[in-house]
């Protein structure tokens, strides 16, 4: 039976820990709505498949890992956008453009807590009130972040939101990976599948263009799984149906993989680089090229681009999105 505890200790203070009936151990925090640790028990082994800062302090120092993102993952190009005739300023975060929300997204609010356990799965429903403007979007959300472990090793990340206005809203989890257990070791070695022949076309600022472009013949070409590599990736990947299983990370052992469900139709996809590597993280320092974020969301830029689809919020049609990693070992 699955369980839920509240825990404390001196790196990550106060914190949840969630474990399977199969060893599986999940640790959640309040700051920033984010994971700590996914562990799976390997053998005589646990191996901890998240990368991350060691300690609170750490995450303060790096706020979007593993957290909710939000009001909007990635880029508001131009830190701008227009809903019903009306222009909004967001805050400039990066390169004038609104990045992961701006200044002081969800990665950087403390959220209320209420842990639950229910039949064959526990985890923790974490809540946040984004008041009316902050970081220049309209409406008081009320967020609802939800994340489940199951006695059937399924770890999973639900978003829940209403608003008292027209707004935008599109949040993700940015959990960064390493099936290996450490960031001392690459990510090349790993096998990635992803079910999108089409990948989202960027600026040189990373934000999209409103092009799908075909990933057959190019880097972007996940399609039947293959290693890694040292393939360096930060682009929108947008499924072909995300009715059934979207994506597969497997580590280069073979020993571990994680198969991704969602209802988002697409998935952001990060591999870490220059700017992390030597940080001194929980399991090693960071090589290059050590971690992939996994990012399910709405494709960035859909406020710009209607072919993209919608990422609305609208008092009258609350918003959710739901994903699951199941995990096997």
């Amino acid at each position: 039976m699955a369980t839920v505890k509240a825990m404390h200790n001196e790196a990550y203070q106060d914190y949840y820990l969630v474990e399977n009936k199969n060893g599986v151990k999940l640790a959640l925090s309040p700051f920033g709505a984010r994971a700590l640790d996914l562990i799976v028990p390997v053998g005589e082994k646990e191996v901890d498949l998240m990368v991350g800062p060691k300690d609170l302090a750490g995450y303060h120092e790096n706020p979007y890992y593993n957290a909710t993102i939000g009001p909007i993952a990635g880029r508001v190009a131009g830190a701008q956008f227009e809903l019903d005739g009306e222009t909004f300023t967001t805050e400039d975060s990066q390169q004038g453009n609104t990045l992961h929300g701006g200044l002081n997204g969800y990665d950087k609010q403390t959220f209320d807590a209420t842990p639950f356990q229910e039949e064959g799965k526990a985890g923790v429903m974490f809540a946040y009130t984004d008041p009316d403007g902050a970081h220049g979007f309209p409406g008081t959300v009320q967020v609802k972040v939800t994340y489940t472990l199951s006695d059937e090793n399924v770890y999973s990340f639900k978003f829940e939101a209403t608003s008292d206005k027209p707004t935008i809203f599109n949040p993700t989890n940015h959990g960064y990976y390493n099936l290996t257990g450490s960031p001392a070791n690459t990510i090349d070695e790993h096998t990635l599948e992803i079910r999108a022949s089409k990948v989202g076309e960027t600026n040189d600022d990373i934000t999209t263009t409103g092009r799908l472009l075909d990933v057959a013949g190019t880097k972007f070409d996940f399609l039947g799984g293959k290693k890694i590599g040292a393939t360096l990736l930060d682009d929108p990947f947008v499924f072909d149906n995300n009715q059934a299983s979207v994506l597969v990370l497997t580590s280069p052992d073979g020993l571990i993989s994680m198969e991704l469900t969602t209802t988002e139709p697409a998935v952001v996809i990060y591999t870490t680089r220059d700017a992390e590597a030597g940080l001194n993280f929980k399991n090693g320092v960071m090589s290059q090229h050590a971690a992939i974020a996994i990012e399910p969301q709405g494709i960035p830029g859909t406020e710009k681009y209607p072919q993209f689809g919608s990422i609305r919020l609208d008092p009258e049609k609350p918003f959710m999105a739901e994903s699951s990693f199941k995990l096997h070992f």
